[in-house]
């Protein structure tokens, strides 16, 4: 049957105009505290929850810096509960007129589980905190989370309950939660999933940090049981688990990790993998990731270990990872069951593939994990751009994906060629006077000895940077004679 337009568009101006932003600021004193506007912002410790609870599909919920519980009481099984439709910002100062005007990291919006405020980071007194911070059961991908601080979750409770996983956020029957722009710190449980445990379900995690979570027996940040989950450009730092110090894979299902970060990630048990553990039947593609210095209190797989399904590794990078007293190839990557492929990448100690080098990676700055490639990396330029997801056009930095280093050979495939690692290394901006060779502020004849002194050669005098020194930086240099501007 044939619904009239005149119908149509009525529907449409009635959905839209149910659509609100309902606003959220505990710092407010006065008010009406409804949420209407940010006068009247709910001001409550538990404003988020309330917010959601009012909220329909098609709602904002914008949230002000500051702290946020999911309950004003003490009941631990309350919890920051995401809904379809409906999508929470965090990082406004309280009188943003628009979106595209708030700042989530000059203003911090933390969503908290500390019911008692009574964590100091020292002591263990997290058995009064909520077991999640936040829920997601069975929402839709338009069931957004974005720009907040999870922290002070602490599951130990019932297994059955799933009440003993996911400190952080849990992710049941389906749930398919957006999460972007948020840091996962500080929060523990006691069977897997530090920062957040999937079961059955799946999201995207986008620019996300996981840091300091501990996972109990499976997964410091992340433990996904049968759910397929995307990681993207996300930091993984210091989360430990007896396996898996960073995410656990676990049961059919396809994982995708992308642009992502692993760094001193913890593995106590045997059989652990430092950073990433996957079996069962798992499914996980790896994407221009850089795994450096997670450790394994077993001999291999501090990087990465596979035991039991498929994993893909291509145009990353593995360095510095260690076990108890493996080979320094096995502490890079290990299968002990499964199959996986590792192309494109740079492995210390090798790994058998395509396109795969262990020379030293030239990082900006080891010692501070600084892990961007310098321009003279190996790495650089030598990865395999057709390996890489479809939409990602942006490294970690947020930076252009593919750029071609012109002094750097291309050893990879696909022009211009993908770094390996998270990080693409990008080409410096011209200095303000490229004649000037040396620096001093005019270019003069000091200038034209380096470029004929280092004539048909690659070091200074190569003003146009294309790798020689030749007639057209000489041509340069003679336009730009003088002072410069």
């Amino acid at each position: 049957m044939k619904i009239p337009t005149m119908l149509l568009v009525l529907g449409a101006l009635s959905s839209s105009a149910h659509a609100a932003v309902r606003y959220v600021n505990v710092n407010l004193t006065s008010g009406a505290d409804d949420g209407s506007s940010w006068d009247n912002a709910y001001r409550s410790v538990d404003g988020v929850s309330r917010a959601l609870t009012a909220a329909v599909s098609g709602d904002q919920v914008w949230v002000a810096k500051g702290t946020y519980e999911p309950t004003s009481g003490t009941t631990r099984t309350v919890f920051i509960t995401m809904k379809t439709g409906v999508a929470v910002y965090g990082g406004f100062a309280g009188t943003e007129a628009t979106l595209a005007e708030r700042d989530h990291v000059a203003n911090a919006t933390i969503l908290t589980g500390d019911l008692s405020r009574n964590d100091d980071g020292t002591t263990t007194n997290f058995a009064d905190n909520s077991y999640h911070v936040v829920a997601a059961t069975g929402v839709a991908a338009t069931a957004v989370l974005d720009g907040f601080r999870v922290t002070g979750g602490y599951a130990n409770g019932a297994t059955a309950s799933n009440y003993d996983k996911g400190g952080g956020i849990i992710i049941l029957s389906n749930g398919q939660p957006t999460i972007r722009n948020c840091t996962f710190i500080g929060n523990r449980c006691t069977f897997g999933g530090g920062a957040g445990y999937v079961l059955s379900a799946g999201g995207s995690f986008t620019d996300c940090d996981f840091i300091d979570n501990l996972g109990g027996s499976y997964g410091g940040a992340f433990d996904t049981n049968a759910g397929a989950v995307t990681w993207t450009g996300c930091l993984f730092r210091n989360n430990q688990a007896a396996r898996a110090g960073a995410i656990e894979t676990y049961g059919v299902a396809n994982r995708s990790i992308t642009n992502c970060v692993f760094i001193q990630n913890r593995a106590t048990s045997s059989n652990s993998g430092g950073a990433v553990w996957s079996g069962n039947s798992a499914t996980v593609t790896v994407r221009n990731c850089t795994f450096v210095a997670n450790t394994s209190a077993t001999t291999t797989g501090a990087g990465y270990l596979n035991t039991g399904g498929t994993s893909n590794l291509a145009n990353c990078v593995f360095w510095n990872n260690t076990g108890s007293n493996g080979s320094t190839t096995n502490n890079q990557v290990t299968t002990s069951g499964g199959t996986t492929t590792v192309t494109y990448s740079l492995v210390q100690g090798g790994a058998t593939g395509t396109g795969n080098i262990s020379t030293t990676p030239l990082f900006v700055n080891l010692a501070t994990y600084d892990l961007r490639l310098q321009q003279q990396s190996p790495g650089v330029d030598a990865g395999n751009s057709s390996l890489i997801p479809t939409g990602i056009t942006v490294d970690h930095d947020g930076l252009p994906r593919r750029v071609d280093i012109v002094a750097t050979p291309d050893t990879g495939v696909g022009a211009p060629v993908v770094d390996m690692g998270a990080f693409e290394t990008q080409v410096p901006p011209p200095p303000p006077c490229p004649a000037d060779v040396n620096g001093d502020g005019t270019v003069d004849g000091a200038d034209l000895g380096l470029v004929v002194g280092n004539w048909s050669g690659s070091g200074s005098g190569d003003i146009d940077a294309n790798g020689t020194v030749d007639g057209a930086d000489l041509g340069l240099l003679l336009s730009a004679w003088g002072a410069c501007p």
